[in-house]
């Protein structure tokens, strides 16, 4: 299904240009006014406000991975646990460990083990759990959190499976939804009435996402039985309304990362059904190619880009030659930090080819061997039982 790297390279571009206008301006979203979205804001921000949905990129990655995960265990020769566990180590665990060493002891501001601070960033990251502690769930990289809600995810994949081969598909993602929606709904009330966010233990524990991320689960069973999805019944373009309406309102910006996923399930079946098909004009292809190679690096992009856009103006500061540059030619102040947020925006969007190029790197040397490594380790030292007779 080559659509789904395309489905990919959509949401990391999007959580990309996100974190280039939070960098640019100092927030990825409008503040509040009430219970509505401050709209009297800089110029510049509001002309660049679709971006800030680029937050949904990471809906569109739970919904697209809970597809994806279900599909190929089904359809794995090896329908074992420790089966599933080998592949999933192997596929998301090395390209991380090598993440959290160049983050923590590298760039771009080394931690030290010694302190106790340093010491349990390290050890929550590494065990994946950073996103149970409010100090730790944003303290290396930001975009860490979901990598460690995605792993529990997985933890509690087989609780899924459980519940769904007792009770059924729908009474399935109904008893998920409810946990899902309470959790949310509790965060909402928190976060409207007593002007404070729920522990990090709740809001990003994998339980707070589990409909959001089994809805593209649902989708690949469906396909796997071949019926018709319940999703059919859902016009895809309310849903993508009530997707983007949502965040403008307090007390429902917390449900639109549900609401986001569900649109993505629905893509998702109208292009497995062929209700749905991929434009073929020439324009398109290239643009779909490139995003479908985009896609099939998005890990290794997801996990080193934000740090470096974070840090995308640093090395521009101590350049000499381009601030001679930008002050004879252009009039602009050689202090970079001084830079209007357009500018900033534009130069974080320029590091974009390098940080491609990078992830092509890592995939090549990384991800694709580690995923080679896991078979050859699975295949030399698991016991496959022999029936006689």
């Amino acid at each position: 299904m080559p659509f789904l790297d395309g489905i990919r390279g959509i949401a990391i571009v999007a959580v990309f240009l996100v974190h280039s206008l939070g960098n640019a301006f100092g927030l990825v979203q409008l503040d509040w006014n009430g219970l509505f979205r401050n709209f009297n804001a800089d110029r510049s921000f509001l002309l660049l406000y679709p971006l800030t949905y680029g937050v949904a990129g990471v809906s569109v990655f739970f919904a697209v991975s809970g597809f994806c995960i279900h599909l190929s265990h089904k359809q794995s020769k090896e329908k074992g646990w420790m089966s599933f566990l080998n592949r999933r180590f192997f596929r998301l665990y090395p390209p991380y460990l090598l993440a959290i060493l160049v983050f923590f002891f590298l760039w771009p501001f080394p931690l030290s083990i010694r302190s106790y601070d340093g010491a349990w960033q390290l050890v929550t990251h590494l065990f994946a759990i950073h996103n149970l502690f409010s100090a730790t769930t944003f303290g290396l990289n930001m975009s860490f959190w979901s990598i460690a809600v995605e792993i529990q995810l997985y933890a509690i994949y087989p609780i899924l499976l459980l519940i769904t081969r007792k009770y059924g598909w729908r009474n399935g993602l109904i008893f998920v939804g409810c946990i899902e929606m309470l959790i949310r709904s509790a965060d909402s009330f928190s976060t409207t009435f007593l002007g404070r966010s729920l522990p990090s233990i709740v809001t990003f524990s994998p339980f707070g996402y589990w409909l959001s991320w089994s809805v593209g689960a649902y989708v690949a069973q469906c396909f796997l039985d071949g019926r018709v999805s319940g999703l059919s019944r859902f016009r895809f373009d309310v849903v993508a309304v009530i997707a983007f309406t949502l965040p403008l309102f307090k007390p429902t910006s917390n449900f639109s990362f549900l609401a986001f996923s569900l649109a993505t399930g629905i893509a998702i079946d109208r292009l497995i059904s062929k209700r749905w098909e991929l434009p073929k004009n020439l324009l398109f292809g290239y643009v779909w190619k490139h995003l479908s190679f985009l896609g099939l690096v998005s890990y290794s992009f997801y996990l080193f880009h934000q740090p470096i856009v974070n840090q995308a103006i640093c090395p521009l500061a101590t350049h000499p030659r381009l601030t001679r540059m930008l002050e004879d030619y252009f009039s602009v102040s050689t202090d970079f930090h001084d830079l209007h947020p357009l500018v900033k925006f534009f130069i974080c969007c320029a590091w974009y080819p390098a940080i491609l190029a990078l992830a092509c790197l890592i995939y090549r040397v990384v991800e694709r061997p580690s995923i080679e490594l896991g078979k050859a380790l699975w295949k030399k030292f698991s016991v496959v039982p022999q029936i006689s007779g």
